[in-house]
């Protein structure tokens, strides 16, 4: 008896033991808010309803052109870009066809360029950019990124350009499996986050996660060392289909389904 209590009191200890210093090292798990990532305010109530066909859709007619041309700020780095790439043919094989043409770096140009949020649409080129300076965003601090859009003037229903600016100056963006957190700065998953902004920029809205847990849209987001969430759910391969439409194999959603989980499990 003795030496089961004494067993069980040291499998404790040592089980505390590797807990502090997991806590000590900064490696803690945070549920960031996405709620004011996104233009709420400019949403249909069909878009707020669950009930409704159009529940999480913000555009339903989507963009007014495909592909949608973009750039990228000059100072994202290489891992930066990359996540933002895969994040986009995650997308586009949600609907078998190509939604983006990437048109090279916006030279001299960054978040900073702009003297707020929504200046950055005055150009009309449809930019990935990381703000050194969040402050002049007016978003909050712990807000990881924003997605912003301007409609049609000729119809209100289609996306006529839109920016992605990333709070570079609060977080380290990039691939949380390998990135280490700061005394200062959390490390966020850019694939994961860029799948969720992009989701934004080509017309989706928050999804509520009482009606679709695993959605990418659902307003908020794991962050720290290690974790990810590089996943779109079936429901956003519904809605974004709603949107879009589909080509090809994209159209068996059971298959593109268990295509998504093949690829995403690690090893």
């Amino acid at each position: 008896m003795k030496n089961y209590i004494f067993k069980y009191g040291f499998m404790v200890a040592s089980i505390l033991f590797l807990f502090v210093n997991f806590i000590a090292c900064g490696s803690q798990f945070y549920q960031v808010t996405m709620e004011d990532d996104f233009q709420e305010d400019r949403l249909s109530e069909e878009a707020l309803d669950p009930k409704s066909t159009q529940y999480g859709i913000h555009s339903l007619n989507g963009w007014h052109e495909l592909p949608i041309n973009f750039r990228f700020g000059e100072n994202l780095n290489a891992v930066q870009k990359k996540a933002l790439i895969t994040a986009m043919k995650s997308w586009e094989s949600a609907v078998g066809q190509t939604l983006f043409n990437y048109k090279g770096i916006h030279t001299g140009v960054n978040g900073d360029s702009f003297g707020d949020l929504y200046s950055s649409l005055d150009d009309r080129i449809n930019g990935h950019y990381l703000d050194g300076d969040w402050g002049k965003t007016k978003k909050p601090t712990v807000v990881l990124a924003t997605a912003i859009w301007d409609n049609l003037s000729t119809d209100r229903s289609q996306i006529a350009s839109a920016d992605l600016r990333f709070n570079n100056e609060n977080y380290l963006l990039g691939d949380s499996l390998v990135m280490l957190a700061t005394d200062e700065k959390e490390v966020v998953d850019m694939e994961s986050l860029a799948l969720h902004e992009l989701g934004h920029l080509i017309g989706l809205a928050h999804v509520d996660s009482k009606v679709d847990p695993n959605s990418i849209m659902n307003p908020h987001l794991y962050i720290g060392e290690g974790l990810t969430s590089r996943k779109i759910s079936r429901g956003d391969i519904i809605r974004v289909q709603k949107i879009y439409g589909c080509e090809g194999a994209a159209c068996d959603i059971d298959k593109m389904v268990q295509s998504i989980e093949l690829s995403k499990t690690p090893g």
